[in-house]
């Protein structure tokens, strides 16, 4: 982090924030402009695999909409980057801003990248307070994630000594006693000293060449050394950057110096920070494309496969039916052989049957309504649909076993495919032998985004109209043109479900127990539907407003209020009936 940043101070300190992009849950792009043309710093908290970038902003960013990312937007247009500082040489970066919205505002943009506990916040420099954070919840295992108008306090281990300003007196003091109890000198420096992880801890020690067999004070010493050199390369940035290599040949990390403990043929050095990390990017990258390519055609294949096995063991069934055309011919040759013997009515009669030794009476059904002769015509047509039947099973069998064969073959392909071109060949020999969809009819006719189905309607036990939203754009039509701004909305907290409205006389409150049905109402049409409790947030519509380009049924709220509910079918059935005789009595 702190090569990063070295780097970075380079570059932002004096530039002007253009615009500000949340491009999705865990990532802001910060575009300014430089005299190279426009630039972007890529700002990514994503548990696992955070990101700090400078890069080209693409022409035209796939945009997540969130209330942070907006408030983000508004604060920082024009806001001037000040510093790119970093925390107690932890993985926190702070960038200092001035100005924005507010000509004399002062924030600091946080970028913890913890983990799971990693997040952004803006903060208020003055007071020291959070403007807004990207997540509510996100894991801190000390203290709660301060909100709004709390104190920031950044999120590191206070127990941890800053390494740039230990003195030899005070790092033999550190780790002594540890060493006296036995402790791995690799887990002590990462134990004791902020910034170590257990990567660095373990070179520092292979450089010492330390013996466990010395004396604890040699030891203590002998890790000094090394531990002096590399904080005198912190402080002076003597960085070299390497870009680490598995065994596979693929890039699996990123350091500062060079490493020891890794071999040479395994380090790629880099000139800066920002080139080993574009690689390293890069190859993250295409993993991720191949593993998400090689799940989809997982799921695709094993669909396919599942349909096929379905389609021959049904034509197996059939197959089995068919084989009883032979018996069907000789029902009717018997039945004319022994028509005078058979009264006309009967429903079955039992025949010799001279061709099957084993089954000497052959019982054979009659429709009494019909002549035997009529009879023996039907079941002469039953043989000649089963001989015809035969063939057509059969061949279709013989072409389902190919392509189940096929598609178990391309399955044990895409499992060991290595590399993105072998899954591609894999994914158009499946569109050759996939099941053919049927063909889409013309477009229709392009629609105003807030057209949609009408709502489900129910009716509360006080009287009053609920609406329920049935689809991402039934909800964008139900609150955007069905919904005045006095009515009451709801809708499940933090999961997908329908918008509820509340038909609400202008200037009244709404009744408690219609506020109870109506979040029940929200809570049972959202994918919490079988949960025990569901918070549901709920505010008048005039607080409501739309994200811009955001996906149908995306909306941002203030002042809302939440409420827990347990969804009921009984609840929802009982108020829907109450609807239907409500317009019953109109």
């Amino acid at each position: 982090m702190a090569a990063i940043i070295q780097e970075l101070q380079a570059v932002l300190p004096g530039v002007a924030i253009g615009r500000a992009l949340q491009l999705d849950q865990w990532s802001l792009l910060l575009i300014f402009h430089r005299r190279q043309g426009p630039a972007g710093l890529l700002l990514s908290v994503k548990p696992g695999a955070p990101r700090v970038e400078l890069l080209s902003p693409p022409r035209k960013p796939s945009v997540s909409s969130s209330r942070f990312g907006d408030l983000v937007a508004s604060k920082t247009k024009e806001a001037l980057i000040e510093a790119v500082e970093q925390v107690e040489l932890d993985r926190i970066m702070a960038i200092q801003l001035r100005g924005g919205s507010l000509p004399d505002a002062a924030m600091t943009l946080y970028v913890e990248m913890l983990g799971p506990a990693s997040n952004l916040f803006l903060v208020d420099r003055v007071t020291g307070t959070v403007i807004d954070r990207l997540r509510a919840a996100s894991g801190r295992t000390r203290g709660q994630t301060p909100g709004p108008g709390e104190p920031y306090q950044p999120l590191f281990d206070s127990g941890r000594v800053d390494p740039r300003f230990v003195k030899e007196d005070e790092f033999q003091e550190l780790i002594r006693p540890h060493l006296t109890e036995g402790v791995e000198p690799a887990r002590i420096l990462a134990t004791c000293f902020a910034g170590f992880s257990s990567l660095m801890a373990t070179e520092l020690v292979a450089r010492s060449g330390l013996s466990t067999l010395a004396p604890l004070d040699e030891q203590s010493r002998t890790l000094w050394k090394p531990f002096c050199d590399l904080m005198g390369r912190v402080a002076t940035a003597a960085f070299e950057p390497r870009l680490l290599m598995g065994s596979d040949g693929k890039p699996v990390g990123i350091a500062a110096f060079p490493l020891v403990t890794v071999a040479a043929d395994h380090q790629v050095p880099f000139s800066t920070m920002a080139e080993a990390f574009t690689v390293y990017y890069g190859s993250r990258e295409q993993v991720e494309r191949l593993q998400a390519l090689r799940a989809e055609l997982v799921r695709r294949l094993e669909s396919e496969i599942s349909a096929a096995e379905r389609l021959s063991a049904k034509l197996g069934q059939e197959a089995t039916i068919y084989r009883e055309g032979e018996l069907h011919a000789r029902k009717g040759q018997l039945l004319l052989a022994n028509r005078a013997g058979i009264r006309r009515g009967e429903q079955t009669v039992e025949l010799v049957d001279y061709a099957d030794p084993g089954t000497p009476l052959l019982r054979i059904e009659l429709d009494p309504a019909c002549s035997i002769e009529e009879n023996a015509r039907r079941y002469f047509a039953l043989h000649r649909k089963a001989k015809r039947g035969t063939a057509i099973v059969n061949t279709r069998l013989e072409e389902v076993a190919l392509r189940l064969a096929t598609l178990r073959l391309l399955f044990r392909e895409t499992e060991t495919a290595k590399d993105l071109g072998e899954l591609q060949r894999v994914d158009a020999a499946l569109a050759r032998v996939a099941r053919r969809r049927p063909t889409q009819g013309p477009a229709a006719p392009l629609v105003r985004q807030s057209e949609g189905p009408e709502p489900r309607t129910f009716r509360s036990s006080d009287g009053l109209a609920i609406l329920v939203g049935k689809s991402g754009t039934g909800n964008d039509h139900l609150t955007w043109r069905l919904a005045r701004s006095y009515d009451l909305w709801l809708h499940a907290q933090g999961i997908p479900g329908s918008h509820v409205l509340v038909r609400l006389a202008k200037g009244k409150q709404t009744p408690p127990r219609t506020l109870c049905e109506a979040a029940q109402l929200a809570a049972y049409y959202s994918r919490s539907r079988g949960q025990v409790k569901v918070p549901v947030n709920y505010v008048l519509r005039k607080y409501l407003r739309k994200p811009k380009a955001a996906a149908p049924g995306a909306v941002l709220l203030t002042q809302e209020k939440t409420i827990t509910v347990r969804p009921e079918a009984d609840l929802v059935r009982r108020l829907h009936a109450a609807a239907d005789a409500s317009r019953a009595e109109d």
